[in-house]
């Protein structure tokens, strides 16, 4: 379905054009096909320099279509980001690095380094067609289209995406990453569990951290912002209390005791939360 949307900033620029770089309005369809709100931004030309002005943010909501126009616009392509949570369409390099602010805002677009709170994101070069519509001065309307999709994220986000919950704005949440960082020179065995709404945890797997080194052991979306990482067979005063784990029969040996049931390892552990925006925390173990 596709509506006209309300966009955070109004679309209005007024610039002078000469007959070499005539300006038309061109409209952005971006359709969302994920399962939360997606933003985006524009930098596009407006005069015969390589100059771009920049447009942020329209919000599109799932399975609707962003059918807003861009007045004043010269050139053949209009340079669109999209985001949502951690996730960034195109992903890994685009055609081009504009420098975005948090906020709804039509301003120049600038390059690296980033100041004033603006952060560098890739755009896409996304060619005009034509509509054969007419606007102002009786030049055609242009039109820049693109689908958003989970499949255009990296393998790993294009499983998590589909099922992605949403913040208070709709948008997605943060995919949380926990990494665990060893500082003792032996290897440690750990337990990631995901804290439940009942109280009760579920266990996300098993990990060896090397020896003064550091792993990525978690990333996804924990139930309720809270994991817990145990080591197994190590006890120290930052722990916040030990318990027995049932640990898988794989051949490893582990630490056992008579205080736990064939099976189950002793473990200590300490319990880690995210805050709302934060995507990526690290835990250290060993002492």
């Amino acid at each position: 379905m596709k509506r006209v949307l309300s966009c955070l900033a109004v679309l209005v620029l007024s610039a002078a054009s000469t007959p070499a770089f005539a300006q038309r309005t061109v409209m952005v369809e971006v359709c969302n096909e994920t399962g939360f709100r997606v933003a985006t931004a524009a930098a596009y030309r407006t005069g015969p320099t390589q100059d771009r002005t920049l447009q942020t943010w329209f919000l599109v909501d799932p399975g609707e279509c962003l059918d807003g126009g861009l007045n004043g616009v010269t050139g053949e392509s209009v340079d669109l980001h999209v985001m949502s949570g951690e996730w960034f369409w195109p992903r890994g390099e685009g055609d081009a690095v504009w420098c975005v602010p948090a906020s709804s805002s039509t301003s120049l677009a600038t390059t690296e380094p980033c100041t004033a709170g603006r952060v560098p994101r890739a755009f896409r070069s996304t060619p005009i067609g034509i509509t054969g519509q007419r606007g102002p001065g009786g030049r055609n309307v242009g039109r820049v289209q693109w689908r958003i999709a989970c499949d255009g994220l990296a393998a790993e986000d294009a499983t998590l995406c589909p099922g992605a919950p949403v913040d208070s704005q709709g948008l997605a949440r943060p995919v949380r990453t926990l990494e665990v960082c060893n500082l003792v020179s032996r290897d440690i065995e750990v337990a990631v569990l995901d804290a439940m709404p009942d109280g009760n945890f579920a266990l996300d797997g098993l990990h060896t951290v090397p020896a003064e080194g550091c792993a990525d052991v978690y990333r996804g979306f924990p139930q309720t912002d809270t994991l817990m990482v145990a080591e197994i067979g190590v006890f120290h005063e930052r722990q916040e209390g030990q318990f027995c784990l049932p640990v898988p029969d794989d051949g490893v040996e582990r630490m056992m005791s008579d205080q736990c049931a064939a099976g189950e390892a002793p473990v200590g552990y300490r319990l880690h939360g995210f805050g709302e925006r934060t995507a990526r925390y690290t835990a250290y173990i060993g002492r």
